[in-house]
């Protein structure tokens, strides 16, 4: 045994071609293996670490926890860390700028919370070590006049948010100004010194910092022992994060309905319990994967199963082929060692031994190089992504157990490879292998003769082909499946990247703007215009839109136009619509993008009409809401269609004492709806906006939205949107201008994040197809290159008896057609079926429609015809160098 594995070495290093390209093919299937499973760890470790910096590293927020909420965390054996909030009030913001953001509120935190669940990181000074230090967030800084320093002592007078009517706000961070005429104020102050120790920058997690819509800015201090608990953020072992839901309703003591809407709903509310909100954070969950849902779970493992099934299948075909090319050629090796005496096991044994030798050598090589593409990977999405994943970084995560698989995964598909080769090569009696006939079946009943028109345009070189193609059908068929495999196998993965980018895209829609402006409801017509005026001048403004909103009209009769889909989809949107008008200038461009004539529509409304559902055969229905001729007329009611009982106005007149119900107040307008448009159109910001509206959302122009609207409107805001080249400046410019009832969002972070995560997965999208066709490239010149020298003799022989090189070449031309051709008509169709198999995988979970991959399949033929005709070339000017004796003399390649 040890003198045939001996042999087997020495038959490697004599044919170090095939040997090479081989190992090659067994690192690269390693490698992709190694990079799928580490990127996806690295990837879902990025995630949960983005998560956590967006919402905190805990698992279940309880908001207005008592006592017997925390023992029961304590006592809880699945509690990995308790957080703790206090609410200790709210003050006037000393010098604030903005009427409609000004209050301090003090909230102490435990001093875990700061470094273990929300990650906080000083702008300058430390943290706070006492309950009468004070850390103040950067919404102070920027909202208030005075001028805050390390060490200086600010006195504050803490109380509680009221209505006039002595009902209490809630004292929530995200809570809005809800009056500028008295209708709120503070109570139960006392005064309260704190030293200033710090200033943090922006914190995301609006649990932690007031957001910058609610009318606060934050300040935080150190809990004191033994203080009444107002919200708990509590974080889970690994056993409770699998069992999140019951470990959730053991600390909450929750049962029945209440249980049930935590498991439903991921979040339960009591009036009049041991607390009074709590909520799961399902998005770190499903990060971490566990709060996925049973169709995703179905989707997520439909899918790996099919890519699994693809990189095993690619990855067999590799070394598979090399084996079986070579077991052709090695028959008489095999036949000569069997007339000495070895036994069938013995040459299944030494075939296999090849494959282990084959093994450790590239196995490792493709674990270190697949180690090394995701390091080069991680330090390119890391450039590429600077600041683009709110201050997080792309983390390498590689946990042992992916080279584990890695090593496993090649070593079982090797094992495959060989086996059928092994068995093959043991089956061959010994006179038929030293014959060498094998490979070459002649049906004597069966005429071998080739098409006039094969002979007439490729010469006797072709129709020696034809013949030859014909008679060797062992080493025809292992070409062909080479390249049919690589065909399937790059449509299916080019559909799987199509269907990954496309639901990337709906998700985090691209917008193209990154500042938006809101103005009060209390401004006139003429006032905000001089306020957009003013906002404008900024030179750093690339394009900019005035826009004015209603969300509370009604459209009475829409109900009446809905489409059979419609009816089917059982829409409860009802007459209900959001009417967004926007500047004159604004409006012709994008009807004129649209196709319509400006003076036909500038009087009127247009209203999205674009809808997905799924019905009750699980078949996606995307069509159309409405069936609305062109200038229907339906009748709007600016501030709605209200009918107020006498409870419904008692309530509302406590928040609000002025509140008088008139019916003449919910008086109807005519509106005219121009037409139905898909929000998917061209057009500059107006298309962005309209592509995050909900369907049935009503556009006009500006001037016919104060014909609809009176600018006493309640329920009308201005919204100005900017794109800015600078946003930064821009939004420090803007506030500068010290202009009241403005709120500014710079989303230029999140619009960046949104535009980081589809830039991720697209990297890893065509990143992993670029490796598939590599696995398939090398799969296609292994199996041409090595049978192209293994018929060296054959062309030698061929040439010793006066082919000329244009026949010569005639005949290679005719078999790279008759490879590409056959190859696509079996691997084209596969490619779809495996495509349509993803669709599927996916199309019941999230709502995509399915779409033929044209792209791929014509650069399926480009790529057949070009790399088939390419790698022949190459593999043949090679045999042309060798020297004819010598060609017909050697037995090795």
């Amino acid at each position: 045994m040890k003198i045939l594995n001996k042999l087997t070495v020495k038959n490697l290093k004599l044919n170090k071609s095939r040997t090479i390209v081989t190992i090659i093919g067994i690192m690269l299937s390693c490698a992709l293996i190694m990079v799928v499973a580490g990127m996806a760890a690295s990837a879902q470790q990025t995630m949960v670490n983005l998560q956590i910096n967006i919402t905190g590293n805990y698992d279940l927020f309880v908001k207005g926890a008592n006592k017997k909420i925390i023992d029961n965390a304590q006592a809880n054996r699945n509690v990995k860390d308790i957080y703790i909030k206090q609410n200790l009030g709210c003050a006037y913001l000393p010098q604030a700028k903005f009427d409609t953001k000004p209050y301090i509120n003090v909230v102490a935190f435990n001093e875990k919370s700061f470094t273990d669940c929300f990650n906080v990181t000083l702008k300058e000074g430390r943290l706070p070590q006492n309950g009468n230090e004070l850390v103040l967030s950067q919404s102070v800084i920027e909202n208030s006049r005075a001028e805050f320093k390390i060490g200086d002592t600010i006195t504050l007078d803490l109380g509680k948010r009221v209505y006039v009517s002595g009902a209490e706000i809630p004292l929530n961070d995200t809570e809005y100004f809800i009056d500028e005429n008295g209708l709120e104020k503070l109570v139960d102050t006392h005064k309260k010194t704190y030293t200033v120790v710090g200033v943090f920058n922006k914190v995301s997690s609006s649990y932690f910092a007031a957001d910058s819509n609610s009318a606060s800015s934050s300040a935080f201090t150190l809990a004191e022992e033994n203080a009444d608990i107002n919200d708990l953020f509590i974080s889970f072992t690994s056993d409770g994060e699998k069992d999140y839901i019951t470990t959730s309703g053991e600390i909450l003591n929750l049962t029945g309905d209440d249980f049930e809407s935590l498991k439903n709903d991921f979040e339960v509310y009591l009036e009049n319990g041991d607390f009074y909100e709590a909520s799961i954070n399902k998005d770190l969950l499903r990060y971490k994967g566990f709060a996925l849902s049973d169709e995703y779970m179905r989707m997520l493992l439909s899918l790996a199963v099919i890519i699994i099934v693809i990189i095993a299948i690619s990855s067999i075909f590799v070394i598979r082929n090399s084996f079986a090319i070579s077991i052709t050629e090695k028959t008489k090796l095999y036949g000569m060692l069997a007339s000495i005496g070895a036994t069938s096991k013995q040459i299944r044994h030494n075939v296999l031994f090849e494959g282990f030798v084959l093994g450790i050598i590239g196995i490792p090589a493709g674990i270190l190089l697949g180690v090394g593409v995701i390091a080069l990977l991680v330090v390119i999405l890391n450039a590429l992504l600077e600041n683009m994943l709110n201050g997080i970084s792309f983390v390498y995560a590689v946990p042992w157990w992916v080279a584990v698989i890695s090593a496993v995964m090649s070593a079982v598909i090797i094992l495959f490879s060989t086996l059928s080769s092994a068995f093959r090569a043991s089956r061959i009696a010994p006179i038929t292998a030293i014959r060498g006939n094998n490979d070459i079946k002649i049906n004597k009943k069966k005429s071998y003769k080739s098409p006039k028109i094969i002979k007439k345009l490729f010469g006797v070189g072709g129709e020696i082909a034809y013949k030859n193609l014909k008679r060797s059908k062992k080493k025809y068929r292992t070409t062909v499946i080479s390249i049919i495999i690589t065909v399937a196998m790059f449509i299916s993965i080019s559909t799987f990247i199509e269907y990954g980018l496309k639901i990337a895209g709906d998700h985090f829609k691209d917008i193209s703007y990154n500042i938006t402006v809101h103005a009060n409801d209390k401004l006139s017509y003429d006032e905000y215009e001089n306020v957009y005026k003013r906002i404008i001048a900024d030179t750093d403004i690339n394009s900019s839109i005035k826009a004015c909103e209603n969300y509370y009209g009604n459209i009475v009769g829409l109900t009446d136009y809905y489409t059979e889909d419609a009816k089917a989809a059982e829409l409860s949107g009802g007459d209900l619509a959001y009417v967004f008008g926007v500047d004159n200038k604004s409006f012709k461009e994008y009807v004129t993008a649209l196709g319509y004539n400006y003076d036909d529509v500038k009087d009127k409304a247009l209203i999205t009409n674009d809808f997905k559902y799924y019905n009750s055969d699980n078949i996606l229905i995307k069509g159309k809401e409405f069936d609305l001729p062109m200038n229907t007329v339906v009748k709007l009611y600016p501030n709605g269609t209200p009918s107020y009982t006498e409870d419904d106005i008692k309530e509302i007149q406590k928040t609000d004492p002025d509140f008088v119900y008139n019916p003449d107040d919910y008086k109807s307008v005519d509106l005219v709806i121009y037409d139905t448009i898909n929000k998917e159109v061209p057009g500059s910001i107006v298309s962005s906006i309209m592509s995050t509206l909900n369907e049935g959302s009503v556009l006009v122009s500006e001037d016919y939205f104060k014909k609809l609207f009176a600018e006493d409107n309640d329920h009308t805001t201005g919204v100005i949107v900017i794109d800015s080249a600078d946003p930064v400046n821009t939004v420090e410019y803007i506030n500068n201008l010290d202009i009241e009832n403005l709120d500014v969002f710079n989303i230029n972070e999140q619009k960046e994040q949104m535009n980081a995560i589809v830039l991720i997965i697209a990297i890893f999208a065509y990143g992993f197809i670029i490796v598939i066709s590599l696995i398939g490239i090398t799969n296609v010149f292994n199996t041409i290159n090595t049978n192209m020298r293994l018929r060296s003799k054959e062309f030698a022989m061929l040439k010793s008896i006066g082919m000329t090189k244009k026949e010569f070449n005639r005949m290679i031309r005719l078999e790279s057609l008759f490879y590409g051709l056959k190859s696509l008509l079996i691997g084209v169709p596969l490619g779809l079926l495996g495509g349509y198999a993803i669709f599927k995988a996916t199309g019941n979970t999230i709502m995509l429609d399915y779409s033929f991959p044209t792209m791929a399949v014509l650069i399926s033929i480009v790529f057949v015809f070009f790399v088939v005709w390419l790698i022949m070339k190459i593999s043949i000017s090679k045999v042309n160098k060798q020297n004819i004796i010598e060609t017909i003399r050697n037995d090795n390649i």
